[in-house]
């Protein structure tokens, strides 16, 4: 656990729900070394020594995983461990998302978390306010995943997964805002609190590629811009007509929003200091409703606005944090995520819920930092395999010393 993070010593009680642990955490234990050797199997094929240096680096990450599991006792509802340990891959990765959630939520400065079967996930206080978070996990069908892991694709096969991820993020919304309306009218909302969907998008990216949830982008739609504002907001294709020059011409009723695109890359002209363009305003058209998976429903737009939750959280939950986790130096990394809120508490919910972007309907949509990779023709994950490779391999196995463990190093 990060230095910087706030912890609660107290430990796990021994309750009913917690007397699997040991059989639950045996299973984890080989699940996680399974699912990670093959994330990480860049450095196992690197060579020998390197393979070494993974296979101690995996043991540290399974160790905070076990570490943070037994942590998080207390707060599992009695499925947790019978849910985490079935094969499909969504309930896995739901439970996961709720037990790294909470690893998110002590890393944030969350206090006094608590969760009960009953009601939201896990109810919270931070700077005086108290919040609750509800944790989804959009799952695809096992036919459009498979394509998601595809590093290319026809044009008609990207359609496909992007109209069905999105289908997969509004579907996961609308039952959500379903449970929020339910737990109020149960009492499970305290007065006054903060509502916050959690969208954890792991399922909407490749499963077997590293680095997700720690350096690589969230996400996104076909706005660009990370999936769940295209899903709230209603953000969709990009207009070009003004750069191509065309008239615009704008059909009754259509409305459009800013799309600021942000430039993280230098160019150098006859060796002088790297200039960065500047930023580029373009705009998106903005849909006035998205569909879910159900043949009658539909999601409308502004849902934070209009709907009473103070906002909707897209952020990648995985195991792979726990990489950078094992290094003091690597310790302040977090994964990447966009938080929509509503206008009114948008300044609020900000001051409390740490984000990498921000979006709220007042205001221009800016298009997250993209990889410097897409820039020089790499895939995300093998350009950020290589630069993890020179800061927490070379230097050690140059030296000799692939033994050492990671605690040991900054």
């Amino acid at each position: 656990m990060p230095a910087n993070e706030t912890q609660n010593s107290a430990k796990p009680r021994t309750t009913k729900k917690n007397r699997t642990n040991d059989l639950c955490v045996a299973y984890l234990q080989t699940k996680w070394r399974a699912i990670l050797t093959t994330r990480f199997s860049y450095f196992f094929d690197k060579s020998p020594q390197s393979g070494q240096r993974m296979e101690l680096i995996i043991d540290c990450m399974i160790k905070s995983l076990e570490s943070l599991f037994l942590r998080f006792s207390n707060l599992k509802d009695t499925q947790f461990n019978t849910q985490v340990m079935l094969p499909d891959v969504g309930a896995y990765s739901q439970r996961m998302a709720e037990m790294l959630f909470y690893y998110r939520l002590l890393g944030m400065g969350f206090g006094d978390i608590k969760s009960k079967d009953a009601g939201p996930d896990f109810v919270a206080t931070k700077n005086g306010e108290t919040f609750c978070f509800e944790v989804v996990t959009p799952t695809p069908q096992d036919s459009i995943r498979e394509l998601i892991g595809r590093s290319k694709l026809a044009p008609e096969e990207r359609d496909l997964v992007f109209r069905e991820r999105l289908l997969s993020v509004t579907s996961a919304i609308k039952d959500k805002l379903e449970k929020f309306e339910a737990h109020k009218s149960a009492g499970h909302v305290p007065e006054g609190a903060h509502y916050i969907i959690v969208v954890n998008d792991s399922l909407l990216l490749p499963y077997d590629q590293p680095w997700h949830g720690v350096q690589a982008e969230l996400c996104f739609g076909d706005s660009t811009l990370p999936i769940a504002v295209d899903a709230t907001l209603g953000s969709g294709d990009i207009d070009f007509t003004d750069i191509l020059g065309e008239e615009l011409s704008e059909d009754d009723g259509d409305e459009f929003q800013n799309l600021v695109m942000r430039s993280n890359y230098g160019v150098s002209i006859n060796g002088g200091a790297p200039a960065t363009p500047g930023d580029s305003l373009l705009r998106v058209k903005i849909r006035k409703k998205i569909p879910s998976r159900k043949s009658t429903g539909t999601v409308m737009v502004d849902i934070a606005e209009s709907v009473g939750v103070a906002g909707i959280y897209q952020i990648t939950l995985r195991e792979d944090l726990m990489f950078y986790h094992s290094f003091r130096s690597g310790q302040a990394i977090m994964p990447a995520s966009a938080l929509i809120s509503s206008v009114k508490n948008k300044q609020l919910v900000r001051n409390s819920i740490f984000f990498t972007s921000t979006y709220a309907k007042d205001e221009d949509l800016v298009q997250p930092l993209m990889s410097p990779a897409r820039m020089l023709g790499y895939e995300p994950h093998d350009f950020n395999n290589q630069a993890v490779y020179d800061k927490f391999f070379k230097p050690v196995l140059e030296g000799g010393e692939f033994y050492r463990s990671p605690e040991s190093q900054g």
